[in-house]
């Protein structure tokens, strides 16, 4: 190597300290952790006195923050991009055969609860009570059948003047629906979530009278797939009650601003035979995914101000911008 491209004591150095570096971040996360850099920037933050915050509330939700006396800090993040493992799905059975994907089920499970954990550890480092406006995404991948990725993002805020919790309290609530909630008397308690995926398999004989519309094949009625309708159902059920559960670890007294979702995937493949008839087969596979945050009563006698009447209207006349006005109407006027 000519003299001239050799890299210098301090290049190698530095290049050293950015390779255990990575490893550091590498064994943090394996823990469930955060990136060093992450950790750095946060801490940073926290003791320059956050001189500047960062959001994704909208202009109406942090009005409606600061006038309840919520002080906005930063942007929180987390993240987690899991490899679900193998699991046998096609059955090639004669008969029905129905049955939770476990490894489908707990894969999701634990990413979510990585990308939640990693949420709250910034907002832990942040020092602040809590996460409002969380959006909790999943993602997979064309290029990776066998990866998904979970995120979780919200703004870490905090209350003037008051004590640290051991924990922060997370949210999917905006910030007018967190701004009601503390209205009605209620706090959250954390996110919860519940996943399940399940298999149906309808097997050969049920597909091919289904496939048959000739001399009393099932093909040439309308009729309902009840083992497939039943998987949504199984579904559903295995997802709720580990959303309840995750609830009542928390001592919730219920869940509020729930999301709700279900993929579907109808499977079809055939086996060949040789000297015989090609068999058919029909499978359903439902991945049933619910969010929410779950709540506690911050006073049972706590009693809901009333709302006041308002109407807003839009003014249509020539050379007017469509501008909204609000007419309020107090009572006894």
């Amino acid at each position: 190597m000519p003299f001239w491209k050799q890299t210098s004591p301090e290049e190698k150095e530095r290049k050293l300290q950015e390779q255990q570096a990575a490893e550091a971040s590498r064994k943090e996360l394996e823990r469930g952790g955060l990136p060093l850099k992450a950790t750095k920037r946060l801490q940073e933050e926290v003791d320059k006195g956050h001189p500047l915050f960062t959001s994704d509330l909208s202009p109406n939700e942090f009005f409606l923050t600061r006038g309840q006396g919520y002080q906005p800090l930063s942007q929180v993040m987390g993240s987690s991009v899991y490899h679900v493992g193998w699991q046998y799905q096609r059955q090639y059975n004669w008969s029905l055969s129905m049955s939770e994907l476990t490894v489908i089920s707990q894969a999701h499970q634990h990413a979510a609860q990585l990308a939640l954990s990693r949420l709250e550890q910034e907002a832990t480092l942040l020092k602040a009570h809590g996460v409002i406006g969380v959006r909790f995404a999943r993602r997979e991948y064309e290029w990776g059948s066998d990866l998904l990725e979970y995120t979780a993002i919200g703004t870490a805020i905090r209350f003037p003047n008051a004590p640290l919790t051991p924990r922060p309290f997370l949210s999917d609530l905006s910030g007018q629906e967190f701004w009601n909630l503390i209205q009605a008397g209620y706090f959250p308690a954390g996110l919860v979530t519940g996943y399940c995926s399940y298999y149906a398999a309808l097997g050969c004989t049920i597909t091919g009278q289904l496939k048959n519309s000739w001399f009393g094949g099932l093909g040439a009625y309308n009729l309902e797939l009840e083992p497939f309708s039943q998987a949504v159902y199984a579904a559903r059920h295995l997802a709720m009650t580990r959303l309840q559960s995750a609830a009542q670890a928390v001592h919730a007294l219920g869940v509020v601003g729930m999301h709700i979702d279900v993929n579907r995937q109808v499977i079809d493949y055939e086996q060949e035979r040789e000297h015989q008839a090609t068999l058919y087969f029909m499978d359903l596979a439902v991945h049933f995914a619910i969010v929410g945050t779950a709540i506690i009563a911050l006073n049972r006698d706590h009693s809901i101000p009333m709302p006041q009447a308002t109407l807003t209207f839009t003014d249509l006349r020539p050379g007017r911008y469509g501008q909204n006005r609000e007419l309020n109407f107090k009572e006894g006027e």
